[in-house]
């Protein structure tokens, strides 16, 4: 599990461009793309980059193919599907939640599905944080703003990461300077050969990282000030992403 979500990193920038499809293990973790089922090589999978409410319904908004069908799945919970328009864009809206959630994002093709190797997490039915998690991957945060979005760890390195501005963050982890990397999607990371406790400063907002929450099958839980996510990972390992908790006028 060494330095797990280095390697998936490198390999995921020297793959880009490439069309990743994974799917959901049975068992609550989250698979990479290596393995995945695919429905057809042509066939992509969802791309989830926005979330809203609109009262007690919670709007999930992405790209697909044009006219997919692109479906939400969820375990215990009927399916949501919708068609992508000529553009390719699609708009799912969510039925009033409870507790949290686990969704997965695919594009049905006959009986066959193109599943995202991203998993969409609701925390308290959207009061709490929505974020998608993939394995090896920076979690995205699509609730509210904030410097900081998440701390991802694999019990030996950490990912720190946040949506990129005009100019590239300071970042500091227990005072000392961090190098700072564009990522995808409108992103920057930071990574740090560390998995315990430690204060992380962004622009000079201080957050108290509470360290990772080890092995263990996929949790939700309070952790500090913020939530705690924690998924198995193939073949043996897991990882963890720490959210911290927003301020009310960035929700």
């Amino acid at each position: 599990m060494k330095r797990r979500i280095s390697i998936a990193i490198v390999a995921a920038l020297a793959a880009a461009g490439a069309t990743l499809s994974a799917c959901s293990r049975g068992d609550g973790g989250v698979a990479g793309p290596a393995g995945a089922e695919k429905a057809s090589p042509w066939v992509r999978p969802p791309l989830i980059d926005g979330v809203t409410r609109d009262g007690g319904v919670l709007i999930v908004r992405g790209a697909a193919d044009p006219d997919a069908r692109v479906v939400l799945r969820a375990p215990d919970v009927a399916a949501v599907a919708v068609n992508a328009d000529a553009a390719g864009r699609f708009e799912l809206r969510l039925p009033p939640l409870y507790g949290d959630l686990r969704l997965t994002p695919e594009v049905q093709v006959g009986e066959d599905a193109a599943v995202s190797p991203e998993t969409l997490v609701v925390i308290q039915g959207g009061a709490g944080p929505v974020a998608l998690i993939a394995a090896g991957q920076p979690t995205i945060r699509l609730d509210g703003r904030g410097v900081l979005d998440a701390v991802d760890s694999d019990g030996s390195t950490l990912m720190i990461s946040g949506p990129a501005g005009h100019k590239p963050p300071v970042v500091a982890m227990g005072g000392v300077a961090a190098n700072v990397a564009p990522s995808s999607r409108g992103r920057w990371r930071a990574m740090a050969g560390r998995a315990g406790s430690v204060e992380i400063v962004v622009d000079g907002q201080a957050f108290d990282y509470p360290g990772d929450a080890g092995q263990g099958g996929f949790s939700i839980a309070r952790a500090g000030q913020g939530w705690r996510i924690n998924w198995p990972v193939q073949p043996n390992g897991h990882q963890s992403a720490w959210l911290p908790d927003r301020p009310a006028a960035a929700r």
